[in-house]
């Protein structure tokens, strides 16, 4: 489809941060991106400096090192936990701001995109754990407990009070800042759509046909991980050890774990069901039963700001539970185990192939669905629904 004139011009003079004018705040995502990462580490930078003078706060000490399910930056002490902080304040901003400025040489531009990626992988994959992903799966039952007064409650409220969970919450924050102001800064200096990030080339693999094929084998194998956890914890709910001792059965109901399991298990089989929906119709157009919305379609963003944030998570909490399964695995393996053996560990293992399917899947469902760029015109109409 060939381009507008107007269109052409834009490119020329780089000034790509105009989007659609009916684009919201977070289809403007191009725009404030850069700018909210070079925000987010000069705050990062004043609470470092904090850290460092108040020797208050700090998320990382020499305890924690021991801690085999925390941040993986952590389990090589606080000098490389503190190398992270300082690199992700002002020299990440003065990265930020080259990027701002739109400097693409070809010696810089590779060198400004790999440390925006870095930096974006390491905030989400490095600098938190599995606490994130355990504060959303209990979610329902911690809200359920706070209403009903149930000794969970206090767990809940603790786990989000906590200092360190709020810092893995701001890491969280960054990363995806730093992810997106690097794609921003990518399209912009590569002469890409800002808006869609598509070139004058073939979409290829982006096509929604092709989309289409790849993300419905992803949505599959991401069901995989909830169903078979569902199982396992439903099976210890009604007092089936199933890949488990009897004496571990008995405390984990002595204690309510499998009370709280089973939450958590139907947690993760709804979400089953709504990854289902990236490939169904009523994933993009609402059913009837949906009073108020019947016939209308599904914003695309519904589906994908949740999805991506989950899989994530999903993918960061791997991270911490399989470095802390390594010595379980074994001892499950040579069959040493005495209250968990591989079929029990197997659901929370594959966890990280929930992630890593959902990420894919989420990302076959937006190119899906996406049709032609509304500023360049580039793309194959999207497979929506009428």
């Amino acid at each position: 489809m060939k381009a507008h004139p107007m269109v052409s011009e834009w490119q020329a003079t780089e000034t790509a941060r105009a989007v659609p004018t009916r684009a919201g705040w977070l289809r403007n995502w191009q725009g404030w991106s850069p700018y909210a990462a070079v925000l987010w580490s000069l705050v990062y930078a004043v609470l470092g400096g904090y850290w460092l003078l108040s020797g208050r706060g700090f998320p990382y000490t020499p305890d924690s090192v021991s801690d085999v399910t925390g941040p993986v930056v952590e389990r090589f002490g606080p000098g490389l936990a503190w190398t992270v902080v300082i690199l992700a304040g002002m020299p990440a901003a003065a990265v930020g701001a080259a990027m701002l400025r739109g400097l693409r040489s070809s010696g810089l531009r590779p060198l400004l995109v790999s440390a925006g990626t870095l930096l974006g992988g390491v905030l989400l994959l490095l600098m938190t754990d599995v606490t994130l992903l355990v504060v959303l799966g209990y979610t329902p039952y911690g809200i359920v407990a706070l209403f009903t007064g149930a000794e969970f409650s206090k767990v809940y409220l603790g786990l989000l009070n906590q200092w360190t969970t709020v810092h893995q919450l701001l890491c969280l924050v960054g990363g995806f800042l730093w992810l997106a102001a690097t794609l921003s800064y990518a399209r912009r200096s590569g002469d890409a759509c800002l808006y869609c990030g598509r070139r004058d080339n073939s979409e290829g693999w982006m096509n929604p046909q092709n989309a289409a094929r790849w993300g419905r084998i992803a949505v599959y194998v991401s069901m995989v991980a909830p169903v078979w956890y569902a199982i396992t914890r439903y099976a210890y709910a009604l007092g089936i050890p199933l890949g488990i001792s009897e004496e571990f059965l008995r405390f984990g109901q002595e204690n309510g774990m499998w009370t709280q399991g089973l939450s958590m298990a139907t947690f993760g089989l709804v979400g089953a069901v709504l990854t289902l929906g990236l490939t169904q119709r009523w994933g993009e157009v609402f059913p009837r039963w949906t009073i108020g919305l019947a016939g209308r379609r599904v914003p695309i963003g519904l589906a994908v700001v949740p999805a991506s944030f989950v899989s994530v998570l999903l993918v960061v909490g791997s991270i911490a539970m399989w470095s802390g399964f390594a010595q379980l695995v074994g001892t499950a393996l040579t069959g040493e185990a005495e209250a968990i053996d591989i079929i029990g560990l197997a659901p929370t293992m594959l966890f990280v192939v929930w992630g890593a399917a959902l990420a894919a899947a989420t990302l076959g469902y937006y190119y899906r669905r996406r049709g032609p760029c509304e500023m360049c015109g580039r793309g194959a109409p999207g497979q929506d629904g009428p």
